[in-house]
């Protein structure tokens, strides 16, 4: 194809330019061509260029390519070197990567190039023209940023098989991303099979090998990569081939691989909030199908003690009748008590669990249970209580923290027989809380049961009286109190239940919550 550079009315020309077109030769090159003097005259141009340099019908004056564009790179002209060099027969002047024209008079227009200059020489070694060869990467330069920043946000890394040499070419992002040194960015099949998991190395091993073989395998493959920290990392990676050879081998294997951690971390979630939903849809049907039972227990004795006691048929002694009426106190208070606990469950759930700060002595408080205590232990156990010789008095609800210790006192009376339960707390200058505790010597918990024992509906031994809400309720009270709860266990050497609570509070969580007053 031939440009006419000039208008068809054929205005003045200047001297040096023919009026035709451009020369057979430079039309059939298919990159934008141009051919100049040694001092920078314009003498042909190809219709690449003429569309690249944005050129209108008639050609514009000069015709010197210093009036045209100038070459850059780093907001540096380019072409004065170029030309120096090429006078003094260095045959080729390429241009450095992210070099860019930039159009004169033309609101300062500049568009990515890559190119060289090529001088040609006469016999006597003198150069007599020169072509420059360019092509616009604008449109390349502009996707391979717009690919790298999609692969850095999702942390996709290409990489491809040089089958010549037997080595991996990964991105190098993807060293710096798993935190081993790039080198040239490239590794053998084995260094990087033994950097995945065991369980994963084998199956992503096979599904390569058959890629290399010619067999395509285009499906996905989880696997775990150890990093430089001892950690693993998933990773999900998918490879194709490139064509195959006669013999059926393939020219080149390409793929990506994709750090999917995230995904992992929130499907490793997701499934542990599955099973502990289904876990407490499985204990709270427990619940309801023991709560006929833990009601309907005591409630029966309570009725059947005192139709006794009212009978004027049997003749009771008074021995009797005092022993039938503790029976009756007692199942009223294991009634009551499990009342208390789904009534304080259900305002847990609704947050209007409601809460009265004041100043309160923790001597006084803890007597108060000990006295009303000493009057529910069993016969073979010792109730004891610890007190410091200062007391120290803490802002906190009276009412829920009796609540809590309570609880804890009548949990450790459920699993000891004999020996004694031990209450009280301790002190420590300048440190801003007390450490209240309830120590027994019962027959302990297993370690598989103290993960759990503070979730509701949670028992330890199911054949003990209860519908495990008590720890629960403990837990969450004392955090509303703005303390912390835990406990020390092991079998045969009893438990001991702690609660830090500070001395003096700004705000909890019982006040945040809205549940204060």
């Amino acid at each position: 194809m031939k440009l006419r550079l000039f208008h068809r009315n054929k205005p003045a020309l200047a001297p040096g330019i023919q009026a035709p077109a451009v020369r057979d030769t430079l039309s059939r090159v298919s990159v934008a061509c141009i051919e100049l003097t040694p001092e920078g005259e314009l003498t042909d141009i190809n219709m690449q260029a003429f569309k690249a340099l944005r050129l209108g019908g008639d050609f514009p004056q000069p015709r010197n390519i210093s009036g045209l564009f100038s070459v850059c790179h780093d907001k540096k002209d380019l072409l004065p070197a170029i030309f120096k060099g090429l006078e003094r027969h260095k045959t080729y002047g390429d241009l450095p990567p992210w070099s860019y024209i930039q159009l004169s008079g033309r609101d300062n227009l500049k568009f990515y190039i890559e190119g060289r200059f090529v001088g040609h020489y006469d016999r006597h070694r003198k150069l007599r023209r020169i072509v420059f060869l360019f092509r616009d990467i604008e449109e390349e330069v502009c996707r391979r940023f717009i690919l790298d920043m999609a692969m850095a946000q999702t942390k996709i890394f290409p990489w491809f098989f040089d089958l010549d040499n037997g080595r991996m070419v990964i991105d190098a992002r993807w060293f710096d991303h798993v935190g081993i040194p790039r080198g040239d960015c490239s590794m053998s099949p084995g260094i990087f099979f033994d950097m995945l998991h065991p369980d994963d190395r084998e199956t992503l091993s096979a599904a390569f090998a058959k890629q290399l073989s010619g067999i395509l395998t285009p499906e996905a493959y989880a696997y775990r990569v150890r990093r430089c920290d001892g950690t693993w990392e998933w990773f999900e990676g998918q490879s194709v081939y490139l064509g195959q050879a006669h013999d059926g081998s393939p020219y080149r294997v390409v793929g990506i691989c994709q750090s999917i951690q995230p995904h992992k971390e929130i499907e490793g979630h997701l499934r542990e909030a599955r099973d502990k939903a289904r876990e407490n849809d499985r204990l709270k049907s427990a619940f309801l199908a023991n709560m006929s039972h833990e009601i309907r227990t005591p409630l029966n004795a309570i009725i059947g003690f005192a139709n006794l006691l009212t009978c004027d048929d049997v003749p009771f002694s008074e021995t009797e009748r005092q022993e039938y009426s503790r029976l009756i106190t007692a199942n009223g208070d294991q009634l009551l008590r499990l009342i208390s606990d789904i009534l304080d469950l259900s305002k847990i759930e609704s947050n209007t669990m409601e809460f009265c700060f004041g100043e309160h002595s923790l001597h006084t408080l803890l007597s108060d249970i000990y006295q009303s205590q000493l009057l529910t232990m069993p016969p073979q156990v010792e109730l004891r209580l610890e007190l410091p010789q200062a007391d120290t008095t803490i802002r906190t609800d009276a009412s829920r923290l009796k609540q809590v210790v309570n609880n804890l006192i009548n949990n450790a009376a459920k699993f000891t027989d004999k020996g004694n339960i031990t209450f009280g707390y301790r002190t420590a200058d300048g440190a801003g809380e007390v450490e209240l505790f309830v120590r027994d010597t019962g027959k302990g918990i297993s370690q598989e049961h103290l993960s759990r024992i503070f979730e509701r509906f949670y028992k330890a031994d199911s054949y003990v009286k209860g519908v495990g809400l008590g720890l629960s309720i403990c837990r969450t009270i004392t955090e509303l109190l703005g303390g912390e709860i835990s406990v020390v266990s092991a079998p045969g050497e009893g438990t001991c239940f702690k609660i830090v609570h500070p001395v003096r509070r700004t705000e909890t969580a019982a006040e945040t919550a809205g549940a204060y007053r």
